[in-house]
């Protein structure tokens, strides 16, 4: 480890390898493997160096989060930019990020995390938040009771799989099958 009196102090860069080492210890060993020395370890500083950026624990984790919900405000617009059809856009992007297996899906980082959401009380009003801010934003599109079962069953389809995960074979076809659904009838 360089002395910290000889190393140019770059913020920033140290709060990202901060968060950066929270995810990949969530994503590997969930909330419970996320600990400050952990943390610290993986980013390679000190305790106090975690501690100068995040107060806690809770906070650091609040704040892996946002970063996760704001990465995913960026795709479901660029998933949103390239949908001709207005009608459904938000329930198209929301199925194909939530039944994905790529950087937002079910075997990513996001999908990991979000286990965290969904078991971790005080984290999932964060996510509760993030779902009704964005079906205000496209309630003219997507109010319909139609688009909000299919996207409960992404959410279920999603869930499933997270605990059988030899089920994915089924999941391109359902994916395909629940967006299809999801365009205004003809």
């Amino acid at each position: 480890m360089e002395n910290a009196y000889q190393r140019k102090k770059e913020p920033e860069l140290v709060r990202q390898r901060i968060l950066d080492s929270a995810m990949q210890l969530a994503a590997e060993k969930g909330v419970t493997g996320v600990s400050i020395q952990a943390v610290a370890t993986m980013a390679g500083i000190t305790k106090g160096g975690v501690f100068h950026h995040f107060a806690n624990k809770h906070i650091l984790i609040e704040a892996m989060l946002n970063l996760i919900l704001s990465q995913l405000d960026q795709e479901v617009e660029s998933v949103i930019a390239s949908d001709p059809v207005k009608y459904g856009c938000f329930t198209r992007a929301y199925i194909e990020l939530t039944l994905t297996s790529e950087a937002f899906g079910v075997h990513s980082l996001w999908g990991a995390l979000s286990m965290i959401m969904v078991t971790e009380k005080s984290f999932s009003d964060l996510w509760n938040r993030w779902l009704e801010m964005r079906l205000s934003l496209h309630a003219t599109t997507d109010g319909d009771i139609h688009l909000k079962i299919l996207r409960y069953a992404a959410d279920g389809a999603w869930f499933i799989e997270r605990l059988d995960p030899k089920k994915q074979a089924n999941f391109i076809e359902m994916k395909e099958e629940l967006i299809q659904r999801s365009y205004p009838e003809r």
